[in-house]
């Protein structure tokens, strides 16, 4: 699965109308036969006016659709077009990800559970030879939270496009309580500590980066 993430920040007063924008733009990929899993994140931490716009897809040739739509499809471009201009343009970033590993095993976007309400992301950069360290201590952390009860779903996604030592963990969850469970543990529980610790061993700590968003679209 390839993950296409576009961030930004949307102009002051101007949510609703990017939304809607946001809404027609997915109908109308979905009546073009583009299938993705879209979902439109708003910051919690940080600027609380940046969003990120991630959409899954099955195979690069799906996404390789997607763009050809947006550069052939005269409706589809104004669609795009008016998502865009409820943004700042110059703070605007797209990237390409590659799914790396998911909690639940899931291969496809159709598979996909619908987004939860809350995003919590680990951003940062995977030291040289050592990214098989990488997934293997995530998986091991992930098998350990979830036979605690914590109740997330978590992929980790590698960069496609920029530096490809770049990986995001990301973390879905139900409600802010799942979400402070899930950082009580990793304060107090000293294996769940040591298991993270093995993850953060393998990235380069000082590229490492946390963000919260919740659930817009």
């Amino acid at each position: 699965m390839y993950r296409r993430l576009f961030t930004g920040l949307v102009e002051r007063g101007k949510t609703s109308e990017f939304l809607a924008a946001m809404r027609e733009a997915s109908a109308h990929q979905s009546d073009r036969g583009i299938r993705a899993r879209t979902t439109v994140w708003g910051c919690v931490t940080g600027q609380t006016n940046g969003v990120a716009i991630s959409s899954d897809f099955n195979t690069l040739d799906d996404l390789e659709r997607f763009t050809d739509l947006a550069t052939e499809d005269a409706r589809f471009a104004v669609v795009r077009r008016a998502v865009r201009q409820a943004m700042v343009f110059e703070a605007s970033e797209v990237n390409i990800e590659r799914l790396s590993y998911h909690s639940q095993g899931l291969i496809s976007s159709e598979e996909a559970t619908a987004p939860r309400r809350y995003m919590r992301t680990l951003s940062g950069e995977v030291l040289p030879g050592h990214h098989r360290d990488f997934v293997m201590s995530i998986s091991q952390a992930l098998a350990y939270q979830d036979e605690r009860g914590i109740n997330a779903v978590t992929s980790v996604w590698s960069a496609v496009t920029g530096g490809t030592s770049r990986v995001s963990i990301v973390a879905e969850f139900d409600s802010l309580a799942e979400l402070e469970r899930f950082d009580e543990i990793a304060a107090q529980d000293q294996e769940f500590a040591r298991l993270r610790r093995k993850t953060r061993e393998s990235m380069v700590f000082l590229t490492s980066r946390v963000e919260l968003f919740r659930n817009l679209l």
